[in-house]
C-alpha cells in the first residue's frame, strides 16, 4: 500500500509539473521545443525529461515525441526511457528546438552482462559468458523458457525429446550435465527457470567456464543466469500487452496402415515366413484382401470391412494454444516498479489434455535515502497439467505413454464402439493398447497435477561512506505446493452378439481393480539469505579494483503425503474415506547448506584484466570433518585492441576489438548419485522395509494384524567426499568493422575427479552381510568448442542481423577403477578407461551393413555365414553385414562403435539418444519502417536413435499391434505376395517378416541412425502501424504479427516419420508442435 501512495504521489507530482510548465517563465528562464526519436526516426512516446541542475523540474514527451520545458540558460536536459541509453544534453545559447535521438540499449557495443554475485561491462570480462536478451528470447511460443533460448546461445546443448503441453528441452552447458539456475540472484532449479514468463525476462547469462565457481557446489556443470524485468527511475508509466492464438500439429509423425494395407501386410509376412503354403488357404486369403480393399461392409448381416483410422479420429491437427501478458512499468523519482501478469493455456492433440499456467512478477525498489536503497521482488505461478487418469505401462512415461500406445497398436480393423454404438465401447486388446474411445475424462476419471509457488525476496542496498564500498543484503522465502489428484473411474467394454442383439460385457475396469482414487500434497518451504560486501572503484582513472566479499545460505524443509484407495469404496464420489483399501506414504525432509564467497577483480585500462574468486561451502551430505570444501577460481584477459600499438596500426581500421582470456576454476560436487543416498553417513533404521501378517496368537488365531517392517540401514558410508572438477578455458573475441561483426571462440576442457564406485577388488566373506563401501575413484572428462559470430549492420532504413553459433562437447572417461578382462576382446567390448562415455557394450557397438543381397542366388553362394544358420533364413533385399576379422561368420567378434552412446534408454547404458554431442543455431532479421522479420534455426549432429520393436520390424507379427507403413510396405516383396516364386520387387527395408527377420537380430547402422537435423524452430513477421495512426487511441506502438514454430526441419529420420529429437525406441512418442500464431504488442 505505502508503495501504491507513493506512485499515486509521483503522478500528481508529475501533473504538478505540467502545470507549472503553463505558467509564463521568468525573465530567467525561456520556452525550450523539441523532439525525441530512436534510431529510426520514429518518435518516442514517453520518454522522461528533466533538467539535470534540478530534479523537480521535468516533462514526459507526447505522442508524436514532442516536448516543451521553460528552462535557464546553459541547462542540462537529461532523457531516459526504458530499453534506451540515457543521453544528456546542454540547452545552447539562444537554441529554441531540440531534435534528440535515444540509441537502443541492446545495441550498445559494450553491454552489460550478469556475472557471478555482479554485473560488468562486456569488454570488462575475463570469463566465458554467453548473453541474450529479451528480443531474442520473446521470439517463441514455447510455454517454458528452456526452449524460447534452444539454438540461440553459444554453449548451450539442447533437445526437446518430447512436445506433450508444458514439456521443456534438455538444457545443459557444454554437455556437463544439469546446470545451476540463478535467477535474480537466488539459486534455484530448472522447474523454477523453465516456468517464467519469458516476456518477464530481460537478458540470461550463461557461466561457462571455471568463473562458475563462486556459486560452489551447484555450479559444477555451468551456471543459467536469469535478470527479471523492472522499471526506471523517473520513467512514465508504460504499459504492455503480448497477446497470441495458436494452432497446434504434430511436426511429423510414422504414417499408419489402413485396414487393407493391414491384411496384405499379414499375408506378406506369412508367405514370407513360409507358415502359409496351403493353396486354398492362399485362395481365400485372395478374396478376403479383395474384400478388406473394397471395404465391404453389410449392416444387415454384420459383413463389415471397413477400415478405421484412429489417428484421423482421436488425433486434434489444430489443437488451440492461448496466451496473454499484460505489464506496467516506471518510476519516480526515487521509485521503480514492474508489475506482470500472464495466462498460458496449451491443449494436446489428445482429447481432454491439457496444460495451462498464470504468473504474477512484481519488481519494486525505492530510495530510502541518499545512501540505502531497499527492493522488493514476487515471482508467484499456478500450473495445473490434467488429462484423463490413465495409469502408465511404465511409471516414469508418465500420463500420455497409455493413449500414445495406443494410437500405435489398435489396428485398423478394430471400430472404437460395440456394434457403432456409442453407448457401448467396444472390447479392444492389442499390445500395450486400450480402446482409445475410453482415453477421456467421461470414461477414464480425471488426473489433475497442479502446482502453486511464490517468492518473496527482500533486498537492501547500502552505499558507505567509503567511496565505492557498498553492501547488500538478500533475503528470500519460498513456498511451493504439489496438489496431485486421481480419481482413475472404472468403465465397461462390450462386443455385440446378433444372434441376440445383445451387448456382452467382456472387460469390466472396476471388477478387475483398475478402478482407484489417490491425493498426494507435497510441500516445499525453502530459506535463502546472501550478506555481500561490494568494492568497486578507480584509482588514477584507469586502475579499476573490484572486490566482493560475504556470506549466502539455503535451507530447505519437505513435507509429503500420499495416500490411494485402490480399489475405490465409492466409485460415485470423488473422496477418499478409511478403508482397508488405503495405502498411505509420508516422508519430511529438511537439510541446508552454508556458503562463504570472496571475488577480487583488478582492470588496468581496459587492457589487462584478472579476477579471483573462492567459494568455502558446507554440505548436509557429508558426516562431520568432510563438510566444508574451498574451490578457487582464475581468470584473465587482455584487450589487445586497447593497446596504443595496436590503435595505431593499420588492422585497428577494420579489426576493432581484439581480447584474448583464459580461466581456471575448481568446483565442488555434492551430487554423488545413487551410490550415496541422503545421510547416508548416518547409523539409523530406514522404516517402511516391507510387511507381514501376524497373529495375535500364532497358534489358533485368525485374528491378523498388518506390521510395517524396519531394518537397520548398515554400514555407514564415511568413505565418499567432494566430486572436485578443473575447468579451463582458453577464448578470443573479434570484433571487426567498428563491432558490426562480432566474434567469439572458446576451446574448453573439464576434468572431473572423485566420481563415487565400489572398489571390486575388495571382498568380505557372503556370511559376514557386509560389501565393501563406495569410494570416490573414477574420473571423466569434457571437452570441445564453442563459437559464435553476428553481423548487426543498418543500411538506410533496414536495420538487420545475422548470427549463428555452434557447440561441440563430448564427454570422456578417465580412469575407471578395478577393471577387469578375461580377454582382448572382452576388454575391447567392456573396457571404459579413456574412452568415449558410455561407449560400451551396447546398441552403440553395431554391425556395419556393406549391401543388400539382390537374388537367392548371390545368399546361396555367399561365403560368410549371416545369420549363423548357413544363410537358410535370408532372403532378397536382407543386409550385409561387415565380416571385420575374416573367419567367415557375423558373430559378435564383428561389432564395431559405430555411434554416439548415451544413457537415456533405462535397460541399456550403452543405447544412444543423450543431447546432440555438435549443437549449432543460426537466426537472422530485419526492421524496415515498421515492418519486422526474424527467423530462428537450431539443429543436433552427432546422437544416435536406436529404434527397436516395431520401428524396426513393421506390423505386428508375435504381438497385437498396426505398425508404420514405412518399415511395412515399402519393403523387398514379391511381385505377387501370395506366390513365394514370383519375383522379388525392391524396396527401402528388408522383406516384412516381423522379428524372423535376420537382418533385425543384429543392432547395425542400417536401422540404427547417426542422427542429423536442422530445424526452422521460428519464423515471425511483423507490422507496427505508424505512429499517426495510433497516436489518437493514446498507444504508443501497436504491433501485429504471425509467427511460425517448427514449420520443417531438415533431418535423415524421413524414411521413418519421427521427430529428429525423440528418444523412444518404439517411434511412438509424443513429438513436438508445430504452432502457426497470430499475435499483437500493444503499448500504451
Amino acid at each position: 500500500m505505502e508503495n501504491f501512495n507513493s506512485y499515486i504521489r509521483r503522478w500528481w507530482a508529475l501533473l504538478t509539473l505540467l502545470l507549472l510548465a503553463a505558467v509564463p517563465a521568468s525573465a530567467q528562464e525561456r520556452a525550450v521545443d523539441g523532439v525525441v526519436c530512436d534510431a529510426a526516426g520514429v518518435p518516442l512516446t514517453g520518454v522522461t525529461v528533466i533538467v539535470k541542475e534540478n530534479s523537480a523540474v521535468g516533462t514526459i514527451t507526447s505522442s508524436e515525441g514532442r516536448f516543451r520545458l521553460n528552462v535557464a540558460d546553459n541547462a542540462t536536459l537529461v532523457f531516459s526511457y526504458v530499453g534506451y541509453t540515457t543521453v544528456e544534453r546542454k540547452v545552447l545559447a539562444g537554441e529554441s528546438f531540440m531534435r534528440i535521438t535515444l540509441q537502443d540499449d541492446s545495441k550498445l557495443v559494450d553491454e552489460i552482462v550478469v556475472v557471478g554475485y555482479g554485473t560488468k561491462r562486456k569488454g570488462g570480462v575475463s570469463a566465458a559468458v554467453s548473453s541474450i536478451n529479451s528480443d531474442d528470447i520473446v521470439r517463441s511460443t514455447s510455454s517454458t523458457t528452456a526452449g524460447a533460448i534452444v539454438g540461440k546461445i553459444a554453449g548451450i546443448t539442447a533437445r526437446q525429446k518430447s512436445g506433450e503441453p508444458g514439456a521443456s528441452a534438455n538444457l545443459q552447458i557444454r554437455n556437463m550435465g544439469a546446470p545451476l539456475y540463478v535467477i535474480d540472484g537466488i539459486m534455484t532449479d530448472a522447474g523454477s527457470f523453465n516456468n517464467l514468463d519469458i516476456n518477464d525476462i530481460e537478458n540470461i547469462s550463461v557461466l561457462k567456464d571455471g568463473a562458475a565457481a563462486i556459486y560452489g557446489m551447484k555450479a559444477a556443470n555451468g551456471v543459467i543466469l536469469v535478470t527479471t524485468k523492472s522499471g526506471g527511475k523517473n520513467t512514465a508509466p508504460t504499459v504492455s500487452l503480448n497477446a497470441y492464438m495458436g494452432w497446434q500439429q504434430w511436426t511429423t509423425y510414422p504414417e499408419l496402415m489402413n485396414a487393407y494395407e493391414y491384411n496384405y501386410a499379414q499375408a506378406m509376412q506369412k508367405v514370407n515366413r513360409g507358415v502359409m503354403t496351403d493353396p486354398s488357404e492362399l485362395a481365400y486369403l485372395r478374396v478376403e484382401l479383395e474384400k478388406w480393399k473394397e471395404g465391404r461392409y453389410n449392416p444387415a448381416t454384420g459383413e463389415d470391412y471397413r477400415s478405421f483410422d484412429w489417428y484421423d479420429n482421436y488425433i486434434d491437427n489444430a489443437a488451440p494454444q492461448y496466451y496473454v501478458n499484460a505489464s506496467i512499468s516506471g518510476g519516480g523519482e526515487k521509485t521503480s516498479y514492474y508489475v506482470s501478469a500472464s495466462y498460458i493455456d496449451q491443449d494436446a492433440v489428445f482429447k481432454d489434455y491439457n496444460f495451462n499456467r498464470v504468473n504474477l512478477q512484481g519488481n519494486f525498489s525505492m530510495q530510502m535515502t541518499k545512501r540505502l536503497k531497499i527492493g522488493y521482488q514476487m515471482s508467484a505461478k499456478i500450473e495445473d497439467n490434467n488429462g484423463p487418469a490413465l495409469t502408465p505401462i511404465d511409471a516414469a512415461a508418465g500420463g500420455y505413454q497409455l493413449v500414445r500406445n495406443s494410437l500405435f497398436g489398435l489396428l485398423p480393423t478394430y471400430r472404437p464402439y460395440a456394434n457403432d454404438n456409442p453407448n457401448y465401447l467396444n472390447y479392444l486388446v492389442a499390445h500395450d493398447s486400450r480402446n482409445m474411445a475410453a482415453m477421456d475424462k467421461a470414461h477414464a476419471g480425471e488426473y489433475d497435477n497442479k502446482w502453486r509457488t511464490i517468492r518473496n525476496t527482500l533486498t537492501a542496498d547500502y552505499e558507505t561512506p567509503l567511496e565505492g564500498l557498498s553492501a547488500k543484503a538478500l533475503f528470500s522465502y519460498f513456498f511451493a505446493n504439489n496438489n496431485q489428484n486421481r480419481n482413475e473411474k472404472g468403465y465397461k467394454e462390450y462386443t455385440y452378439n446378433r444372434a441376440t442383439d445383445s451387448y456382452v460385457v467382456m472387460y469390466d475396469k472396476a471388477a478387475a481393480g483398475g478402478a482407484n482414487r489417490s491425493r498426494t500434497r507435497d510441500n516445499y518451504y525453502d530459506v535463502n539469505g546472501q550478506f555481500l560486501l561490494n568494492f568497486d572503484r578507480t584509482f588514477a582513472g584507469k586502475h579499476n579494483v573490484t572486490a566482493t566479499a560475504g556470506f549466502e545460505f539455503f535451507q530447505r524443509q519437505q513435507n509429503y503425503l500420499y495416500v490411494k484407495q485402490s480399489p475405490v469404496d465409492n466409485p460415485f464420489v470423488d473422496l477418499v474415506s478409511t478403508s482397508e483399501n488405503n495405502t498411505v506414504d509420508e516422508r519430511k525432509i529438511q537439510n541446508s547448506t552454508a556458503s562463504m564467497i570472496f571475488r577480487a577483480g583488478y582492470n588496468y585500462d581496459q587492457k589487462y584484466i584478472i579476477d579471483f574468486s573462492g567459494r568455502y561451502d558446507g554440505s548436509w551430505r557429508f558426516p562431520k570433518g568432510k563438510r566444508w570444501a574451498f574451490f578457487p577460481s582464475v581468470s584473465a584477459a587482455w584487450r589487445i585492441s586497447e593497446e596504443s600499438f595496436f590503435k595505431d596500426s593499420r588492422v585497428a581500421e577494420w579489426l576493432t576489438n581484439v581480447k584474448l582470456r583464459f580461466s581456471y576454476g575448481e568446483v565442488g560436487d555434492d551430487g554423488l548419485g545413487s551410490l550415496y543416498p541422503d545421510y547416508a553417513f548416518m547409523t539409523g533404521y530406514n522404516y517402511k522395509q516391507g510387511s507381514s501378517y501376524i497373529p495375535s496368537d500364532p497358534f489358533s488365531s485368525t485374528d491378523n494384524s498388518a506390521i510395517v517392517g524396519t531394518k537397520v540401514k548398515g554400514t555407514p558410508i564415511t568413505t565418499l567426499t567432494w566430486m572436485t572438477s578443473v575447468i579451463m578455458d582458453l577464448g578470443v573475441e573479434l570484433g571487426f568493422l567498428n563491432n558490426r561483426l562480432n566474434f567469439e571462440f572458446d576451446l574448453f576442457k573439464r576434468k572431473r575427479d572423485g566420481i563415487a564406485a565400489y572398489p571390486d577388488d575388495v571382498n568380505f566373506p557372503y556370511e559376514s552381510g557386509l560389501s565393501a563401501l563406495p569410494q570416490n575413484l573414477n574420473s571423466d572428462m569434457n571437452e570441445g568448442l564453442d563459437v559464435s559470430l553476428k553481423w548487426a549492420d543498418k543500411a538506410g532504413d533496414i536495420s538487420y542481423f545475422v548470427g549463428g553459433n555452434m557447440t561441440l562437447a563430448r564427454r570422456k572417461n578417465g580412469k575407471i577403477y578395478g577393471e577387469k578382462f578375461f580377454n582382448a576382446y572382452d576388454k575391447y567390448w567392456f573396457g571404459q578407461s579413456d574412452r568415449w562415455a558410455n561407449v560400451v557394450n551396447g546398441n552403440a557397438w553395431m554391425y556395419d551393413v556393406v549391401g543388400v543381397f539382390q537374388t537367392q542366388e548371390e545368399i546361396d553362394n555367399y561365403p560368410v555365414n549371416i545369420d549363423g544358420r548357413n544363410n537358410t533364413t535370408l532372403l532378397p533385399g536382407d543386409l550385409i553385414f561387415r565380416d571385420y576379422n575374416g573367419d567367415g561368420v557375423i558373430n559378435d567378434y564383428d561389432r564395431r562403435p559405430l555411434g554416439y552412446a548415451g544413457s537415456d534408454y533405462p535397460y541399456n547404458d550403452g543405447q544412444g539418444n543423450k543431447n546432440p554431442l555438435l549443437s549449432l543455431g543460426f537466426s537472422f532479421g530485419l526492421d524496415w519502417k515498421g515492418i519486422d522479420f526474424a527467423a530462428d534455426f537450431a539443429g543436433g549432429f552427432m546422437n544416435t536413435w536406436c529404434p527397436e520393436w516395431f520401428t524396426i520390424w513393421g506390423s505386428g507379427v508375435q504381438h497385437v499391434a498396426n505398425g508404420f507403413k514405412y518399415n511395412t510396405l515399402d519393403v523387398w516383396h514379391h511381385e505377387n505376395i501370395l506366390d513365394p516364386t514370383s519375383p522379388w520387387v525392391p524396396g527401402k527395408f528388408p522383406a516384412f517378416r516381423g522379428p524372423d527377420n535376420p537382418s533385425t537380430w543384429r543392432t547395425n547402422n542400417f536401422y540404427n541412425k547417426n542422427v542429423r537435423y536442422l530445424r526452422l524452430r521460428n519464423l515471425v513477421l511483423g507490422y507496427t502501424l505508424p505512429t499517426k495512426w495510433t497516436k489518437k487511441a493514446l498507444i504508443q506502438k501497436c504491433r501485429f504479427y504471425v509467427e511460425g514454430t517448427n514449420l520443417f526441419s531438415f533431418d535423415n529420420l524421413k524414411d521413418y516419420g519421427v521427430d529428429p529429437e525423440v528418444s523412444g525406441v518404439q517411434g511412438a512418442d509424443y513429438p513436438q508442435h508445430r504452432v502457426y500464431t497470430v499475435g499483437v504488442n500493444i503499448t500504451f
